[in-house]
């Protein structure tokens, strides 16, 4: 594993030493936790309290080394290192970061260019968080554009290589999934057998909910934040991302922009998809398509479920809402939230 600066690493557990374990029944625990830009949950039964403390230590221990490793907020990730050497010279990386970047490489391929993890360029150009006093100039969006592009990403087995000086990573759409997907693993590790990990609303889930069976998760209904319009069922094992355009996103001029970008125009998503949900066996496959299928919209993106194996999903585009053939069976009926 990479070498992790002691001072991000301090940083980051002294945000998280806070977080206690609430216990919520009978060998059930609740943690509420800030990491990763976002509010995070993990519910869980155990053992034995001792058995739940470990279940957090680890988790924590990890999620401290992954976040200081792959923020590109913090000068000395190595998320930040690959950037500043982009052009100059090739970065040594370690077993994760090559897992994330094959990742990124061949849903690359897989939707079309889609999913660009070098889309950082753009991502600072529109910046959804600021103020907008005008919108970025045909010329800025172009300037941009000319530093993006996966293909061009040189990977050798343990050093990764941006050959333009204005190319950046940015693991943003792909980070938060693969960390829902390891803390399952870590629980498991610990003896756990139900728990389900919530990292701002990737959600991936094991064994049974505290009432038997599937866990119950809400889908948020884009046209009325807070409100969900179904809700779903899932089974041990599988995970659940959804992404939209109605929550991290600015406005200019009476339209609204939202964060993600379609790197092919360079501009937010406007092609009439307000959200996607897929439901996969991974949560880090869950998150890349539900942002790909955004950028893709409509029938694009239901043909792209469609023809991914073992994966389900439903979109809203145009007032309608879309889903696979298969998707009706996750449905949880009306009055599922009474």
């Amino acid at each position: 594993m990479t070498a992790v600066p002691t001072e991000s690493r301090t940083m980051l557990a002294q945000r998280l030493e806070g977080a206690k374990l609430r216990p919520v029944g009978e060998g059930c625990w609740h943690l509420e936790f800030r990491a990763l830009g976002s509010e995070c949950k993990l519910f869980f039964k155990a053992d034995t309290k001792p058995q739940a403390l470990d279940c957090r230590r680890l988790a924590f221990d990890w999620l401290i080394s992954f976040e200081a490793r792959f923020s590109r907020f913090l000068p000395d990730s190595l998320i930040s290192k690959i950037n500043a050497n982009a052009g100059q010279m090739w970065t040594d990386v370690d077993h994760e970061t090559e897992t994330l970047l094959a990742i990124c490489d061949h849903v690359n391929f897989t939707s079309q260019g889609a999913f660009d993890a070098t889309s950082l360029p753009l991502s600072l150009l529109w910046d959804w968080k600021r103020k907008h006093d005008s919108l970025p100039s045909a010329e800025e969006i172009a300037k941009a554009r000319e530093h993006v592009g996966w293909k061009q990403v040189q990977r050798a087995p343990g050093r990764v290589f941006l050959p333009d000086e204005g190319m950046m990573l940015d693991f943003g759409g792909v980070g938060k999934e693969f960390a829902t997907d390891v803390l399952v693993n870590i629980a498991e590790s610990c003896g756990i057998r139900d728990i389900m990990v919530n990292l701002g609303g990737d959600i991936s889930v094991l064994g049974q909910s505290p009432e038997g069976g599937g866990w119950f998760i809400g889908l948020e209904d884009p046209m009325q934040e807070g409100h969900c319009h179904s809700g779903i069922s899932l089974k041990s094992g599988i995970s659940v991302a959804t992404s939209g355009d109605y929550r991290r996103c600015f406005e200019f001029a009476g339209q609204t922009y939202g964060h993600i970008l379609d790197c092919r125009t360079g501009w937010p998503v406007a092609n009439g998809t307000r959200s996607v949900t897929i439901v996969a066996e991974k949560c880090v496959i869950a998150g890349i398509m539900s942002t790909s299928c955004m950028v893709l919209g409509g029938r694009a993106a239901l043909q792209m479920m469609d023809s991914t194996p073992r994966v389900e999903g439903c979109l809203w585009h145009e007032n309608k809402l879309l889903h696979t053939r298969g998707f009706h069976r996750l449905d949880i009926p009306n009055g599922w939230n009474s």
